[in-house]
């Protein structure tokens, strides 16, 4: 395993929700310690869009601008917790009151005590292992360490659907790729106060499967009101194939193919969120697609494959020339000039240095760049930091509805 490792974490995370015996939330987490309280709101999404413009449009904001420069945005958010712990998804206005407003910090503390996220943020710590034990297996098994998805051990063989969250307005949608492999994927349409024509493409990181990531994508379809297509890479969760460069990115182009031509979907303004591995991905996609995108949203992605081996494994710096899995974002990325681009960086990021994403920022080709930053974010938690969702709904406002709708 090459990315998303978590050494810190327990090496057993528990099979099921109901089983599971609840965790404390992590010290970072306790509201005490956050100044920002989110309050339910009602606003429109016409109210939020008219309030949300910046004076400095034209210009990228700079990597050192402190992260509080953004401006948050009032949420009514639900718990996700699958349901076999029934919680009421009302969203009526007595749900809307201020009585139940609560922190981002704590929203999420809920979410990670779910089986999804305890997965998550396990991230294959054993495969690391495997690679300080087998560096020379680099070259010749490099594709199941770079792509482990085969942990947790049930990622294989288990899928979540977004039922298990209480969504009800999704479809499974099983691609067929122009190489032959099926790809299990998700459609979650967009609803609520906040619905926009907006369609967000989702690349999930290198571990687990496409399921563990549903609670980010109720989180845009519910809240922000993004119709969402989550994509099943080959090799994960019940997709068929293996995973590799080339294959990866025949899935993105057919994930996109399916929504320029779907009826839902391809009149609407098409986005990419890619997280580490889906970053690479959607570097890719958006450099060949970038006349029919609206934006590009990237969160703790790196330079180079190659470049960012020898911070997992130091040992392994003299032999990455081996590694034939290049994932080339720094080449890539100055050709996408004529969308708007987020980053979002973990600054405690322990696997891809800040660096990277930095540098990213620095020779991306787009007048828009956007750079936020999350002090307290690492690798696979950057997600769960206050403010991460409000940048995103910014960047959508102020940045995607302003972009040119492709035809």
């Amino acid at each position: 395993m090459l990315i998303e490792s978590d050494l810190k974490m327990p090496p057993s995370p528990p099979r099921c929700c109901c089983s599971a015996s609840p965790r404390p939330p992590p010290r970072r987490f306790r509201p005490a310690a956050r100044k920002l309280i989110y309050v339910a709101s009602s606003r429109s999404s016409s109210s939020s869009s008219s309030t949300s413009s910046r004076s400095a449009r034209s210009l990228p904001v700079s990597p050192t601008a402190p992260a509080s420069a953004a401006r948050p945005i009032s949420y009514a958010f639900e718990s996700l917790r699958p349901a076999d712990k029934r919680l009421s998804t009302s969203t009526s206005a007595s749900r809307l009151s201020t009585s139940s407003s609560r922190t981002m910090s704590n929203f999420w503390a809920d979410v990670v005590n779910t089986t999804a996220f305890s997965y998550l943020k396990l991230s294959i710590a054993a495969s690391t292992s495997v690679a300080a034990l087998l560096s020379t297996a680099l070259y010749f098994k490099q594709n199941d360490l770079i792509y482990p998805r085969h942990f947790p051990p049930e990622a294989r063989t288990e899928l979540f659907t977004p039922d298990k969250f209480h969504m009800q307005n999704w479809d499974t949608v099983d691609l067929q790729t122009p190489d032959g492999e099926t790809l299990r994927s998700y459609f979650l349409r967009g609803s609520g106060i906040q619905r926009k024509g907006v369609t967000v493409l989702l690349l999930h990181g290198n571990a687990g499967n496409v399921g563990y990531r549903i609670p980010i994508g109720k989180v845009f379809a519910e809240q922000m009101g993004c119709n969402v297509f989550m994509l099943g890479y080959r090799g994960y969760g019940l997709s068929t194939g293996k995973p590799d460069e080339k294959g990866l990115k025949v899935d993105a182009e057919t994930a996109l193919d399916w929504i320029f031509k779907n009826d839902e979907t391809k009149d609407t303004r098409v986005v990419i969120y890619g997280q580490s591995l889906g970053g690479a991905i959607g570097i890719q996609m958006a450099a060949r697609h970038q006349d029919r995108l609206s934006g590009l949203m990237l969160e703790n992605t790196f330079t180079s494959m190659r470049a960012v081996i020898p911070n997992v494994f130091p040992p392994a710096k003299y032999i990455t020339r081996l590694c034939h899995q290049v994932w080339p974002s720094e080449e890539t990325i100055p050709k996408v000039e004529s969308i708007p681009i987020l980053f979002l960086s973990g600054l405690r990021d322990e696997l891809v240095p800040p660096e990277h994403m930095k540098r990213l920022h620095q020779v991306a080709g787009s007048s828009t760049k956007v750079w936020r930053e999350l002090p307290d974010g690492s690798h696979n938690d950057s997600v769960m930091e206050p403010g991460y969702f409000e940048y995103i709904n910014d960047f959508v406002n102020d940045e995607v509805m302003r972009t040119k709708k492709a035809q």
